[in-house]
């Protein structure tokens, strides 16, 4: 699955989670740490904290893929 939306990523995930199986793939887009600094948009600093919101006490069931964590640039 690929989310691109820009509100609700806790929401959003939160419902896909209940579908997700070991090997699944979510990928999520605009969550770059750097880039609300360098032009500081909100949107993308909230995006991030969802995220983080989201994947707070499920280690167990997601990692992140550093082959491809910003794979294009």
């Amino acid at each position: 699955m690929v989310e691109d939306a820009h509100v609700n990523l806790k929401g959003v995930l939160e419902y896909f989670d209940r579908f997700t199986q070991p090997g699944d793939y979510i990928c999520v887009e605009d969550t770059n740490p750097i880039v609300p600094a360098l032009v500081d948009q909100g949107v993308i600093r909230e995006k991030l904290n969802q995220l983080k919101s989201f994947l707070f006490g499920r280690s167990e069931r997601y990692l992140v893929d550093q082959r491809y964590t910003d794979f294009f640039g």
